[in-house]
């Protein structure tokens, strides 16, 4: 059956707006599918972004009370460390007075050894006086002879050589009173004296020979050692725990809240390097204060002193101790990984082992075998009456 084109027309009219309304359902329902994952998509965000700020909180708090919790630590550890500082600063003072006692001791014993060392020299100087008015007393014997009087002025020459290299360890005058005793001998003209004479002359060689101790140079190095010990690093000294945390405490509280995670691992670091620990082999010595540290530089200095005196006296074993004391106190008390304490202590024993006297040469054979000669002349001068 043939459809007329009026109703084929209405029909595809029909069928047009039949496709027009499915299109319009569809596109509607697409926009509405977008319109719910835009909807998702934002819930979505605003929970993520919810959940990002809680967490920060929480984060925040955590690390309040980490703060909180250091700073109650460190209140803990000052009040400890005071405690324990105080009771080093009781033992360091009972050490002290010790120091302070032997001190008191070593000057007594200074002044002792003073006190022997005059005694000494009066008796080597009334020993000199009581020579010469023995001299004097021979020239005035009557009927000596010339020679006696010469032989009598060579004895006591030779004996103040004796007497000045033995006791005072002065080379010099001992040489210029040998000299002067060989050139008497010269003047008598006497060939007996000639064996005597020879005597001389080798102690006169073994003396100019004798090599000296450089005493002025150690003294020196001495001196030297002694103007830098207010630089040397003393090795128990006192930190002031307290203002280096409310440092910390002020420099943390600077910081903007933005930069708080900064601020933290700066607090950190510091506080770490303000506790250091170190492995000790024994004890560690008591904190000093100012003022103790004054005081041991004072008694370090006194041994020094000491050991200059008794360099220039040529007392060795008063040298050796004083020394050896101040090398030790070196190490007790000053850092011994410092480079100028090391230095000075290998200075300090360089020093104890050099020679300060020198090996003196016996110089008593020649007035031996010139008061022989005085005996002989006398035997002959009897056997000539």
């Amino acid at each position: 059956m043939n459809k007329t084109p009026d109703k084929v027309n209405k029909q595809d009219i029909e069928n047009d707006e039949l496709n027009v309304d499915k299109a319009k359902t569809a596109s509607s329902g697409v926009a509405s599918a977008f319109i719910f994952l835009a909807i998702v998509f934002s819930l979505a965000s605003a929970g993520i972004t919810f959940l990002l700020a809680q967490s920060l909180e929480k984060n925040r708090a955590e690390f309040s009370q980490k703060i909180e919790k250091t700073r109650t630590d460190l209140s803990a550890l000052a009040v400890k460390v005071d405690g324990g500082i105080r009771a080093q600063l009781t033992t360091m003072a009972d050490k002290m007075a010790r120091i302070s006692a032997e001190q008191q001791q070593f000057q007594q014993q200074v002044s002792g050894q003073q006190q022997t060392t005059e005694a000494l020299s009066k008796k080597v100087a009334l020993s000199n006086q009581q020579m010469l008015q023995s001299l004097d007393v021979l020239f005035k014997q009557k009927g000596r002879e010339r020679i006696g009087w010469v032989l009598a002025e060579v004895e006591y020459l030779l004996l103040v050589a004796n007497h000045s290299l033995k006791l005072q360890k002065d080379v010099a005058t001992s040489i210029a009173a040998l000299e002067a005793a060989d050139s008497r001998l010269l003047d008598t003209g006497d060939p007996a004296s000639i064996e005597t004479r020879t005597q001389i002359r080798d102690e006169i060689q073994q003396l100019k020979a004798l090599r000296q101790p450089d005493v002025v140079g150690m003294a020196a190095r001495l001196g030297s050692i002694i103007k830098m010990l207010p630089s040397l690093p003393i090795l128990y000294t006192q930190v002031n725990t307290k203002k280096k945390i409310a440092d910390l405490v002020d420099k943390k509280a600077s910081h903007d809240s933005a930069d708080l995670e900064q601020a933290g691992k700066d607090f950190l670091h510091e506080l770490r390097a303000l506790v250091v620990f170190r492995k000790l082999d024994k004890s560690p010595k008591a904190l000093m204060t100012p003022k103790e540290q004054f005081f041991l530089q004072q008694n370090l200095q006194l041994k020094l002193e000491t050991a200059r005196r008794s360099l220039l006296l040529g007392q060795k074993t008063l040298f050796v101790e004083s020394l050896t004391e101040a090398a030790q106190w070196l190490t007790e008390f000053f850092d011994p990984e410092s480079s100028a304490i090391k230095q000075t202590i290998e200075e300090l024993h360089t020093l104890k082992k050099m020679n300060i006297t020198g090996t003196m040469p016996d110089i008593s054979k020649s007035i031996k075998l010139l008061r022989a000669y005085q005996k002989e002349l006398e035997q002959q001068q009897e056997a000539k009456r």
